[in-house]
């Protein structure tokens, strides 16, 4: 009979393995839990109290805060993931648990790409639900009619721009915790390395609309791309060694 053999996950497989736990870590965080959870409800109750007040302004004003409030309530939830990155390498190995993850066969890209998306799914979890609770309350409280005025290709670029917002971030608060020794450390300065970031987006969602669909979509592959980019760059440029050397 022939002996069993054992075939390691491919490069996805255990991208997502990683990835999957990492997620279940955090969402197991009652903290960051609740925290995800209030941002998820409460703002978009509050936005759309501000929305009814607005509801003298002309139609494309109103379809355009409409659509601005979507990448506001999205990407709020979102801001976690730097905090959740943060701990994905650093925080792991002051815990004392990132050495049998580094001696295991996943290679860098895995490990890395791992990381940052078990870093982003908890956050887009509660950014999902806020965006609900949002075109909800806008149904509620406004009427379904009201979301006709929500300009189609700004909303979607706008619903876009929040995972792709939420990757870069946690690929760079990863980046960051992967090259220092502690939790503190590499929340801190990747804080204050990803601050402009929140600014640039803003600025740049209150452009969109003049730009017509072909910039929209321009401007959200851009992005998508830098995302691509800085997660190859951080991962092929981290060496474990370094890792397991920092005392």
């Amino acid at each position: 009979m022939n002996a069993l053999r054992y075939t390691p996950p491919g490069e996805l497989e255990m991208t997502w393995l990683i990835g999957r736990r990492a997620a279940v870590e955090a969402l197991q965080d009652r903290l960051s839990l609740l925290m995800g959870g209030s941002f998820a409800v409460v703002l978009p109750i509050v936005l759309v109290v501000v929305v009814i007040r607005q509801a003298g302004s002309s139609a494309d004003a109103v379809g355009d805060l409409l659509a601005f409030y979507l990448l506001i309530v999205g990407l709020v939830p979102t801001i976690s993931a730097v905090g959740i990155a943060a701990g994905q390498f650093a925080g792991e190995k002051e815990r004392g648990i990132l050495t049998p993850l580094l001696a295991s066969p996943a290679s860098n890209m895995a490990i890395f790409g791992g990381k940052v998306l078990g870093a982003i799914m908890p956050p887009l979890l509660y950014a999902v639900v806020g965006e609900c609770v949002y075109l909800a309350c806008l149904a509620l409280v406004l009427g379904p009619a009201e979301l006709q005025l929500l300009p189609v290709w700004l909303s979607l670029t706008m619903v876009g721009l929040v995972p792709a917002v939420a990757c870069f971030a946690a690929s760079v608060a990863s980046l960051v915790s992967s090259r220092v020794r502690t939790f503190t450390a590499a929340q801190q300065i990747a804080g204050l390395v990803l601050m402009p970031l929140w600014g640039v987006v803003v600025a740049l969602a209150a452009k969109l609309p003049e730009w017509g669909p072909l910039g929209m979509m321009a401007a959200l592959g851009a992005l998508v791309l830098l995302d691509v980019a800085v997660t190859t760059v951080a991962a092929t440029t981290w060496r474990r060694e370094e890792v397991l050397a920092q005392r």
